[in-house]
């Protein structure tokens, strides 16, 4: 007898260890199919006309669907079939929550194409219920040519019976664990032996194994009772009393189910390569429903010849004829050879190739959990199940006992597959749901099961359910007419938006997987931001929404923080990252709306921006200010994953300046849920600060759209950009006083022509003289030199006069151009004057992009008192200060506004990080704050 307690032990270490050392890698993942239907329930075949025609699932993959999803979806055997496949995961719970996800996603591109063609389009599990003319035509033209030609050899043999739709289960085990059992074996045992032979015995024994379970699965996943079938040389879908129709209909050739296959890994060898020899298999038509897998296929021990290629060496005679008679014989060898390249590989998984889509989501993560329990009693218990050898009668009676339970469900006596004798399925479920309840119970798992302690009890599966919907609409037919079929359609639609709500409530159930789910769900939501008619909006309905708990607010605010540095939105660079910017947007208005805080998002423009405010407050005379892009990554874009260490927590954005954004949402959503009297203080967030905000919808554009709609703007304006540099501060200081950004270019104009020839004016000693005019003009204007350090700053960026390396033309254009940061106490506006006149007098044009001048808060502002009051009141010492680089804050109406925010070091630097103590007393000061305001 096993030791259940110590492998449960190994097991959770070992997983831990993966989920740490591969954080994207996992042990249970799906691959989802699904047929695409018309309103009449035909397959959707193809799009457009002439050379513009291609098959529908290649206009929803290339049209429809947002780039980003490409990972998770491919091609399927026919023009109205897709395939969805998750990432792995190291509980089943992740990979079912993750597929239907996925089932949304398509949901959502399914109306959109569907609003598109005027006609709602719909998804459909199992078997077709229409059929269409099959031919080698109905292959998307998008495949490859050697995959199309293989498909259509499937097609041409097997037509119909090809056009069904399941879900297959991928099973591993924790590499870490193999590794240790591997490493711990006698060593007359492990010998000379190789990790990968261990692993490649351990998955063909569990291929082996749960070959004997796989009539169980069928039953349990039943949820095809549907037909096609012709009345009076019509076609018409027929309910039948089968309970998966599906699993009667797709081929599983006897031919490829053989005896011994997978007894042992040299039998799985011997017995494939025949199975290639004799043309019995071809390409990947396993097709029984169990079979061990390699992770990847090893392309390059693939050879890469195509016909084309062929005809080309044939035709100049570089090789004999020898044997080769023709391309085609060729063609056939090198096929031949590549499925052999594909046999003889490293075992990873398991796939069980045995269910119906289209249940409940309960339901769906107990029979994953059932599979991914079995697999580890198989590797823990050596004496569970092996009276399943995998010979001649195994797999006869295996063979009988499927048909069985595709026709009857849980209702089939089957021969018991480990004894011989006559067994109720329901009987032989129960069995082994107790042969594995210790183990789920161990790992917290046996709750999960439930769905299937029902169905062994008695509870109808999906396909009993089905029937009996359809049954008390039909009366005595058996006949289902579309309407109903669209009305099933329309169900699952609407309990697949039921689940989604269900998964992002309660997405914390994954734990150290949590993260995975959250990124395909932040994308999904910046799409559907976007379109407001999406069906599915992945959110959760805010009742049901479950928080964390956190020991503090620092932790909560750091989690928040991690969440917004891995969005690498970045802003200011050439290759500006702007779907990631509108990610970071959508994410922050989902947290604030999901919390309750009223919210409105500005997005008239490239760049979006989000306005929070409390109840009745968004004209709130403070607002508090900060900025979610930040700038590229250096040195690469594994900044984005942030990291804390000791009291810092690093990352691109930690300083500058997510972290105060994640204190500002915190403290947002807490001051709701504590109720009115509401401070007078609203938050505004913007995605282009590091760009200088020049675009919509930057600082300036938001206040004056605000302005010009309601004559409001803020009489007090707090920046939250860090103003404690050193690193070790636990309170920034209050920086009343902040420098501007004034830009602006002079263009000379000439006359192209050649250089040899007289005429025309230097352009660049045009500019060269322009320089030297303003240098004065900036010593006139500008505070350039100051005891104390606050002065203002100059200098020329750029000036750019005809193309490198051409000498013989004369440029008929030219720029210089200049950059100030003003501090308030210069008259920017006299300087101004004085260059437009100058520029007048040197035939100049003058351009400017930005002229911002610097700020300074009055000093008997009531908000700032408050302000200064509050960081008192919070323990703070009061710090006046100056800041230097350019924030929002210049934008402050009438320059009533400070710069004010945590501790932090290097930002825009490859060391960028913030210092984690100055969160909480930042917290504080805002709470107190807060109070003042209000008294």
């Amino acid at each position: 007898m096993f030791d259940l307690n110590a492998f449960v032990e190994k097991f959770q270490l070992a997983r831990q260890t993966a989920l740490e050392t591969r954080p994207t890698g996992g042990l249970c993942g799906l691959e989802l199919e699904w047929n695409l239907v018309d309103p009449q329930f035909r397959p959707l075949l193809t799009v457009g006309t002439g050379p513009d025609r291609m098959s529908f699932v290649d206009h929803l993959r290339t049209k429809v669907l947002s780039p980003w999803t490409e990972e998770y979806h491919q091609l399927e055997v026919f023009h109205w079939m897709i395939e969805w496949v998750t990432r792995p995961y190291h509980t089943p719970k992740g990979a079912v929550y993750e597929g239907r996800l996925l089932e949304a996603a398509l949901i959502n591109a399914l109306a959109k194409a569907g609003r598109t063609f005027g006609e709602p389009l719909h998804y459909w599990h199992g078997n077709l219920l229409v059929l269409p003319e099959i031919g080698p035509d109905c292959v998307p033209m998008s495949w490859h040519l050697a995959k199309r030609r293989y498909l259509q050899r499937c097609v041409e043999l097997y037509g119909t019976e090809l056009a069904t739709a399941g879900t297959h289960s991928n099973l591993s085990l924790p590499e870490p664990m193999l590794a240790w059992d591997f490493m711990h074996l006698p060593a007359s045992e492990r010998g000379d032996r190789h990790l990968d032979d261990y692993k490649n015995q351990v998955y063909i024994t569990g291929t082996r194994l749960m070959r004997a379970f796989a009539a169980l699965f069928i039953a349990a996943s039943a949820s095809t009772p549907l037909q096609a079938s012709l009345e009076d040389g019509k076609p018409v879908v027929r309910l039948t009393p089968f309970e998966s129709v599906r699993n009667l209909t797709f081929p599983n050739p006897p031919a490829l189910d053989v005896p011994d296959l997978n007894r042992s890994h040299s039998d799985y060898l011997r017995l494939s390569y025949d199975l290639v020899r004799r043309g019995v298999r071809f390409g990947n038509n396993n097709w029984i429903p169990v079979r061990a897998r390699s992770q990847a296929e090893p392309v390059e021990r693939l050879i890469q010849v195509t016909s084309d290629q062929l005809h080309d060496i044939y035709a100049r005679g570089l090789f004999a004829a020898g044997e080769t008679r023709n391309v085609e014989d060729m063609a056939a060898q090198i096929e031949r050879q590549n499925l052999f390249a594909r046999i003889d590989l490293p075992m990873a998984r398991v796939e069980v190739r045995t269910d119906d889509p289209g249940h409940e989501l309960a339901l769906d993560v107990a029979n994953l959990t059932l599979k991914h329990l079995l697999l580890l009693r198989f590797y823990a218990d050596p004496d569970f199940a092996r009276g399943f050898r995998y010979d001649a009668e195994d797999i006869k009676r295996a063979r009988r006992n499927e048909e069985l339970a595709a026709r009857e469900g849980l209702r089939a006596v089957i021969e018991d597959p480990l004894t011989a004798k006559p067994i109720a399925l329901h009987a032989f479920l129960d069995w082994t749901l107790q042969q594995l309840r210790p183990m789920a119970e161990a790992l917290g798992m046996w709750g999960d099961l439930q769905p299937l302690r029902d169905l062994a009890a008695g509870a109808p599966s999906t396909a009993e359910k089905i029937r009996q919907r359809l049954k008390a609409k039909l009366g005595g037919s058996d006949i289902v007419p579309p309407s109903l079929l669209v009305e099933l359609a329309e169900a699952r639609k609407t309990q697949v938006h039921d689940d989604v709500e269900t998964i992002t409530a309660h997405i914390a159930d994954l734990g150290g997987e949590e993260g995975k789910l959250r990124d395909f769900l932040e994308r999904a939501r910046d799409e559907v931001h976007l379109d407001p008619q999406a069906p599915v909006r992945f959110r959760p309905r805010r009742e049901t929404l479950i928080d964390a708990d956190y020991p503090d607010k620092a932790t909560e605010v750091l989690a928040l923080s991690q969440r917004l540095v891995r969005i690498p939105s970045v802003t200011a660079c050439p290759e500006e990252r702007l779907p990631e910017v509108h990610r970071a947007a959508t994410f922050i208005y989902d947290y604030l709306q999901n919390h309750g805080v009223p919210v409105r998002t500005f997005d008239q423009g490239p760049f979006p921006a989000i306005l929070a405010h409390f109840p009745g407050g968004e004209q709130a005379p403070a607002m508090l200010c900060g900025h979610f892009d930040v700038v590229e990554p250096e040195p690469d874009d594994s900044q984005f994953e942030p990291r804390i260490e000791g009291d810092y927590l690093w990352g691109r954005g930690a300083a500058d300046m997510k972290t105060v954004v994640s204190t500002y949402l915190v403290w947002m959503k807490d001051t709701l849920k504590k109720g009115a009297p509401y401070p007078p203080v609203n938050l505004l967030l913007v995605g282009n600060e590091e760009n200088g905000e020049l675009e919509p919808m930057g600082t300036p554009h938001v206040l004056k759209l605000l302005k010009e709609e309601s004559g409001y703007e803020p009489a007090f304006f707090v920046a939250g950009e860090r103003t404690g540099e050193k690193g070790t501060e636990l309170w920034g200081e209050v920086c009343t006083q902040n420098r501007g950004v004034l830009r602006f270019e002079l263009i000379a104009h000439g006359t192209r022509g050649h250089s040899g020839l007289a005429g025309g004016s230097d352009l660049t000693e045009r500019l060269l003289g322009a320089r030297e005019a303003l240098r004065e003009l900036f010593a006139k204007h500008l505070t350039l030199k100051s005891a104390d350090g606050w002065q203002s700053l100059a200098r020329f960026a750029y000036i750019q006069v005809g193309t490198p390396g051409i000498y013989n033309i004369t440029p008929d254009r030219g720029s210089l151009g200049a950059e100030i940061r003003p501090i308030p106490q210069d008259d920017v506006s006299r300087l101004r004057a004085d260059i437009e006149a100058l520029a007048a007098d040197l035939q100049l044009e003058f351009l400017p992009s930005a002229w911002e001048p610097g700020m300074a808060c009055h000093p008997e502002n009531p908000h700032l008192k408050a302000l200064l009051a509050g960081i008192t009141a919070a323990g703070g010492e009061v710090r006046l200060g100056r800041k230097g680089a350019g924030t929002s804050a210049r934008f402050a109406p009438g320059g009533q506004g400070v710069v004010w925010g945590q501790t932090g070091i290097g930002p825009h630097a490859a060391g960028e990080r913030h210092y984690i103590p100055s969160i909480d007393p930042y917290y504080r000061a805002l709470e107190a704050f807060a109070a003042q305001l209000k008294a």
